[in-house]
């Protein structure tokens, strides 16, 4: 099995990760800001160390004695830490520590539809976060998803917020866009499969789940779940933009940013329907069979 360094292993996807490294019986080290937060991979054979992942020095001596580096640091919104110094950055810091340990490969998580193009900073900063990696010549596989579902986090957490304000649910613009989410554990499935995998060095590969569905129907998925009572309500993306830009001005953890209105409103699929089966010879969870169990208001309990 491998040396494998993972960055992000706290966060909402890299727990899963940690998790299915450990299973797969590699040999894990976690970087870390925060050590309380990775006790549960301490406590299953992980390496800790303390440090953060957007540092060169710290990022250098974790990478040391290691075969290959997971990345999955990255922000949606731009503060408090900025998209430039996280998702631009961060690949870069990665493969030059990656390259002065002699690992043999990077892996890099990205997000389906990192482009060049000023109208999203969001999909702007992966794609140069990625220009940064290939600048560096350091082998690496490069693996967008699609929306990454949990029982907790994620998306869950977006449609959370959107019902807590206000009377209505609002969908921003028709609520067609087509997805194909994937679910955390299978995801992390393929991230860890992928540095087994050398075919895939030098490719940039989009990944999703085995269905494509319209925004509305996983926001309804949540509706019905979760019990939620309110009124749907579509609005135009231009209609709320104004509105969005404004709260982020003034709010910490705003309901939503104008760069998530507008990519709402665009399409979030992956090389093809059977993208994981393709690349990685299983198919993964549908999510209509998956979310119904475990989307779930959590019952009360009478006294």
């Amino acid at each position: 099995m491998a040396r494998v360094l993972l960055l992000g292993s706290t966060g909402f996807f890299g727990r899963a990760v940690a998790h299915k490294l450990i299973d797969a019986g590699h040999q894990v080290r976690v970087l870390v800001r925060d050590p309380m937060k990775a006790a549960a991979f301490k406590a299953r054979g992980a390496q800790l160390m303390v440090g953060d992942a957007l540092n060169p020095a710290a990022m250098t001596q974790a990478a040391q004695g290691t075969e290959h580096i997971i990345s999955l640091v990255a922000v949606r919104r731009n503060r408090p830490q900025s998209f430039l110094e996280v998702n631009v950055d961060g690949p870069r810091i990665m493969a030059e520590a990656a390259k002065a340990a002699g690992a043999r490969s990077v892996v890099l998580v990205s997000a389906i539809g990192a482009r060049l193009d000023p109208k999203f900073k969001y999909f702007t900063s992966r794609w140069m976060g990625e220009q940064e990696l290939a600048k560096t010549g350091v082998a690496g596989t490069i693996l967008r998803f699609s929306f990454v579902i949990a029982e907790d986090g994620g998306i869950l957490d977006d449609f959370q917020r959107a019902a807590n304000f206000g009377p209505f649910l609002i969908i921003p613009g028709d609520g067609q866009t087509q997805l194909q989410p994937i679910l955390r554990e299978d995801a992390a499935r393929c991230v860890v499969e992928a540095i087994s995998k050398p075919e895939l060095l030098g490719k940039i590969v989009e990944l999703g789940g085995p269905e494509v569905l319209t925004y509305e129907k996983l926001f309804d998925w949540f509706i019905q779940g979760y019990g939620i009572r309110k009124p749907k309500l579509k609005l135009p993306a231009g209609f709320l933009v104004p509105g969005a830009a404004v709260m982020e001005t003034l709010f910490k953890d705003p309901v939503v940013t104008p760069d998530e209105i507008n990519m709402i409103q665009v399409n979030n699929l992956a090389e093809g329907i059977d993208s994981v089966s393709t690349r990685f010879g299983w198919r993964p969870t549908a999510p209509s069979t998956w979310v119904p169990v475990h989307w779930k208001k959590a019952p009360t309990h009478k006294k």
